[in-house]
C-alpha cells in the first residue's frame, strides 16, 4: 500500500512541476461529541476532528511526520503548521505541509497530509491532498516576493486584516488557523490558513488558504481562496476516520458537505446512498442573479422552487427533506 501511495504521490508532484492528541505530544484538546461544528482553538470541526490550539509544528509531532513519511519516494514533504486530530482507533492527524516533486526545476506547493497512528506508535499515510498554491522559495525575501513566517501563529495585523475584508462577505465565514507568508506589495499581502464555511443551515467547514491585501489606508479584500483536491488512487475514508471507502470512485469537497461519487454510478454522504446528483438551477424572488442548487437525492426531480426552500429559505418544516430523501451539498 505504501509503494503504491509513493507512485502515486510521485506522479502528482510530477505532473504539478509540468504546469487535516494522543501521542506526539498533544497540540489539541480532544472532545467526544462529533456533531459539534465550533472551529475556535481546541473546538471541533466536520467529522470528529479536534482543531489544534496551536499550529506550531513540535519536535514530537516532527518526529512522528518524518516516521511516517520515510518510506515515500520521489517527493519532499516538510511539516509547515499542525491543523487539527481525530481520535479513532489510535489518533489520525491532520497537517499541512509542503511538497515537492525530486526533478529539476519541481514547484513547492502546499498539501494537507492526513496520518494514522495506531495505539502501538505505527504510522501510515490516510491522504494527501494538494493544492495549486506555490509555497515560497528558499530566495524569497526579495522584494515584491512571498515571505515564510517564522511561526505559523497568527498576527495581530494578519487578523486584523482578515476581519476588515470579511466585513462586507456574504456567503461564507474564514476562521483564521495559521499564517503561512505575507508579501509586501503597496501594502501587505497575507495568505493565511483558514477553515472556510458557508452560511446555510447544516454546512460543513473546508480547510482553504485565503489570500488578504492589506493596503496603506487600513482597507482589506480577500484576493483569492485556495481548496485541497482528493486524488483518487489515495486512500478515501469514512468520516469516523477509520473505514476505507473501498468503492469509492472520488471524493467531493462541496462547500456544504463532502460528499462521495461511488464506483457503480451513485452517491454517498453522511453514510447514506442517493441514486441521483441534481443540479438546480433558477432565480429565486426578488433576486438579481440566479442561484444554483446541487442536491443529492434519491427523488429523480426537485423543483426550483422546493431546492431553495429546502436550503434554509422556508423556516416551514414541512419544505425540508428527510436525509434519506435529499441533501444539499453545494450552492453557487
Amino acid at each position: 500500500m505504501k509503494k503504491a501511495l509513493s507512485v502515486l504521490l510521485c506522479l502528482t508532484l510530477i505532473a504539478g512541476s509540468i504546469l487535516i492528541f494522543t501521542a506526539c505530544g498533544k497540540q489539541g484538546k480532544e472532545k467526544e461529541d462529533p456533531d459539534t461544528t465550533n472551529t475556535e482553538s481546541g473546538g471541533e470541526i466536520a467529522g470528529g476532528w479536534v482543531k489544534a490550539d496551536s499550529p506550531v509544528i513540535t519536535e514530537d509531532f516532527k518526529k512522528l511526520f518524518e516516521k511516517a513519511v520515510i518510506e515515500l519516494v520521489g517527493g519532499d514533504y516538510v511539516p509547515v503548521a499542525y491543523l487539527g486530530s481525530q481520535v479513532v482507533a489510535g489518533t489520525n492527524h491532520r497537517v499541512l505541509c509542503k511538497e515537492s516533486a525530486v526533478v529539476p526545476g519541481a514547484k513547492t506547493t502546499y498539501a494537507i497530509m492526513t496520518i494514522y497512528e495506531d495505539l502501538g506508535g505505527k504510522t501510515k499515510i490516510l491522504e494527501v491532498m494538494p493544492s495549486d498554491v506555490e509555497a515560497p522559495r528558499a530566495e524569497s525575501g526579495l522584494a515584491g516576493g512571498w515571505t515564510e513566517t517564522e511561526t505559523p501563529e497568527m498576527t495581530d495585523e494578519a487578523k486584523k486584516a482578515l476581519d476588515k475584508a470579511c466585513e462586507t462577505l456574504t456567503g461564507a465565514e474564514y476562521t483564521p488557523v495559521a499564517l503561512l507568508a505575507t508579501q509586501v506589495v503597496a501594502g501587505t499581502n497575507y495568505r493565511i490558513v483558514c477553515e472556510s464555511k458557508a452560511t446555510v443551515p447544516n454546512a460543513e467547514s473546508e480547510t482553504v488558504i485565503v489570500t488578504v491585501y492589506a493596503d496603506l489606508k487600513g482597507n482589506a479584500e480577500i484576493t483569492d481562496v485556495a481548496s485541497f483536491r482528493h486524488v483518487d488512487g489515495t486512500e478515501v475514508v469514512s468520516e469516523d476516520g477509520n473505514t476505507p471507502l473501498a468503492d469509492t470512485k472520488a471524493a467531493v469537497n462541496g462547500n456544504i458537505k463532502t460528499y462521495y461519487e461511488m464506483n457503480d454510478g451513485t452517491w454517498m454522504c453522511d453514510d447514506i446512498v442517493y441514486q441521483y446528483r441534481l443540479e438546480i438551477t433558477g432565480r429565486m424572488p426578488n433576486a438579481a442573479v440566479d442561484s444554483t442548487f446541487v442536491y443529492l437525492s434519491n427523488l429523480k426531480e426537485i423543483s426550483f422552487e422546493q431546492a431553495y426552500k429546502a436550503a434554509g429559505v422556508s423556516s416551514s418544516s414541512e419544505d425540508n427533506f428527510s436525509p434519506e430523501e435529499a441533501v444539499l451539498v453545494e450552492t453557487d
